[in-house]
């Protein structure tokens, strides 16, 4: 989720200062601040870090790590304010030390410590200080924070794994472009005149093979290539910031025959395991489905989950306010009725999330297995063509 920058001023009055906060979008993240008090003067750009820092992990803070070394601490029936400090202590990072400080010193103030994760909602997201205050509530905040540190572990390694995933075909891909490119721009060109100055018919595979060349070097081409790199370049800003541009693409995307399917998996993996994880700690039904509708990315399935709530408090089942949206598989639904039956919704839920995270991860090994091979063949048959066409060329030569 981008984090965006903003510099505002209080309602009450007062200096104006830059403050980030964390949203699906820019409109989300205006709304976040109106509903805190403050007015936004000037957009300041999108804070995500990026480069070096970001590739080593460092530069922002995990709410993965902090719940991991804050959780044996509080198993340990130590204080949260004495472990916090233990952590502030422990941390070489900055932006931890500056996070954690920060709640240390509301806690002092006598601010309850969901609250003060709720107010930071630039670097923790909803769902965890909904969590947290089930927790508090409840007198069961260890309990509740082992469950949130294996929701965002299990939500983490999805993510790593898809990253991961897609960096083998991406290398490989290049890989064949690129061959392909230097075939086509520099192999074939410097033939090109060998082959012209001949004085007789060249082979028919010699002369597509010149020709291809000869287009792909042409000025107007590369200048085509260099314009279509820039359009793509803009079209993914304008689609991260939101608006028709990120619609369109969600609603194309979905429909597209191999990847759809697969998106359309992750976001319902990412939903319903939202919604069993707060449902199993007794967060109540309205503000778990709102927000694991904010964990769902694609804009055209969350909308088609907006209605789910104003079902609810009509007194409608769970499983037939799901029912209306176009992307809640019948397995999910049929899971969801049956745990209204047998009063265990959290749990059935949670079943179907580890059956639908087992499914994508096979989704993508088996798309993985037919990628390598594909290209590989797509790569020899570019190459067979241009080495028969110069051989051909070469015995067009030999006969003059």
């Amino acid at each position: 989720m981008p984090t965006y920058k903003y510099k505002v001023a209080s309602s009450s009055g007062g200096e104006a200062r830059t403050v980030s906060i964390e949203a699906e979008t820019k409109e989300e993240a205006l709304e976040k601040l109106r509903m805190k008090g403050l007015v936004p003067i000037k957009f300041a750009g999108v804070a995500n870090t990026s480069g070096f820092a970001s590739l080593m992990g460092r530069g922002t803070f995990d709410q993965v790590d902090f719940t991991k070394r804050l959780l044996p601490l509080l198993k340990a029936q130590i204080p949260i304010e004495k472990a916090l400090g233990i952590i502030t202590d422990g941390s070489d990072d900055e932006p931890t030390k500056l996070v954690v400080s920060d709640l240390r010193k509301g806690l002092h103030e006598g601010k309850k410590f969901s609250a003060l994760i709720r107010e930071k909602n630039n670097v923790f997201s909803s769902i965890y200080a909904n969590m947290v205050e089930a927790g508090e509530e409840s007198g069961s905040l260890v309990e509740v924070m082992e469950e949130l540190r294996k929701f965002l572990q299990a939500r983490k390694e999805l993510k790593t794994f898809l990253a991961t995933s897609m960096i083998y075909p991406a290398i490989v891909l290049t890989v064949t472009s690129g061959v392909v490119v230097l075939l086509f721009t520099v192999f074939i060109p410097k033939f090109s005149k060998t082959f012209s100055d001949l004085g007789k018919e060249l082979p028919l595979p010699t002369k597509i093979m010149l020709k291809i060349g000869a287009v792909a070097t042409h000025p107007v081409t590369i200048a085509l290539v260099i314009l279509a790199i820039s359009g793509i370049v803009v079209f993914i800003l304008k689609a991260r910031q939101g608006g028709p541009t990120r619609e369109w693409w969600d609603k194309n995307i979905v429909k597209s025959p191999i990847i759809g399917t697969l998106i359309v998996k992750v976001e319902v993996a990412k939903f319903v395991r939202t919604m069993a994880v707060l449902l199993q700690n007794h967060v109540r039904i309205l503000d778990t489905v709102a927000i694991s509708k904010k964990v769902v990315s694609n804009s055209i399935i969350a909308k088609s989950l907006d209605g789910v709530a104003s079902d609810l408090r009509s007194g409608v089942k769970l499983s037939k306010a799901l029912s209306k949206s176009a992307f809640i598989p019948a397995t999910v639904l049929k899971m969801v009725a049956i745990g209204e039956e047998t009063g265990n919704v959290g749990e059935m839920m949670g079943e179907t999330a580890s059956l639908y995270e087992s499914e994508i991860k096979d989704s993508i090994k088996r798309l993985l297995a037919l990628f390598e091979p594909a290209v590989i063949l797509f790569l020899a048959m570019v190459v067979l063509a241009v080495v028969l066409s110069i051989f051909l060329a070469m015995m067009e030569l030999n006969d003059i």
